[in-house]
């Protein structure tokens, strides 16, 4: 396994989850505004890998599994210790963590029968306002005003709403790749190396 730099902030973004969760067992204001750093911190590097590794002509495919397992990662590993301080609803979790296992199975599925189904509009916005109102919901707890929960429960609404959204874009989208019918050629990858034909 070759380590590049790229893939040292995706590691980085990954482990960013440990001192988060950590911070949040005693919820002070203090401890919640670490927290809140720490994650946007962690978010903004995501920004940062995907360039640099092009950039620097570091595009490997350990990086390119990687970074959205990340995003993933960083999300869920922050909403569920914020679940058990109440500030989100159990269901909540369970339909980000579901939605998250359906297109995973989905595109390992996909890709066993020789296609790969690219994210979506709908999935790179959902990851948006996820990320956002993680933040916004951290936010909150170092700083608790209305106008501020107003503005985290909303966005945290609208991320619901992408998530289920862009879960039966997927699905729809998966079960011609699945069947064989009708499928884009830019879904098919390329044989034996498990690459695409064409960039995305």
């Amino acid at each position: 396994m070759t380590f590049t730099l790229p893939t040292g902030l995706v590691f980085a973004r990954m482990l960013a989850v440990v001192p988060i969760v950590l911070l949040l067992q005693v919820p002070d204001v203090r401890n919640a505004t670490w927290a809140f750093a720490i994650f946007c911190i962690a978010a903004l590097s995501d920004a940062v890998d995907g360039r640099l590794a092009r950039r620097l002509d570091q595009v490997t495919r350990l990086g390119t599994f990687l970074d959205p397992l990340a995003d993933k990662l960083l999300v869920i590993g922050t909403l569920i210790p914020l679940q058990a301080l109440g500030l989100v609803p159990a269901w909540v979790v369970v339909a980000v963590v579901a939605r998250e296992l359906v297109v995973t199975n989905l595109r390992a599925i996909a890709s066993a029968r020789g296609y790969s189904v690219g994210a979506s509009l709908y999935g790179k916005v959902k990851t948006i306002f996820q990320t956002i109102a993680a933040a916004g919901l951290l936010l909150l707890l170092a700083v608790p005003a209305l106008p501020l929960a107003y503005l985290a429960y909303s966005l945290l609404s609208a991320a619901v709403a992408l998530t289920v959204v862009s879960g039966l874009d997927y699905l729809w989208k998966a079960s011609f790749a699945i069947a064989g019918r009708g499928v884009p050629e830019r879904w098919r990858l390329a044989p034996r190396t498990g690459v695409h034909t064409r960039a995305r």
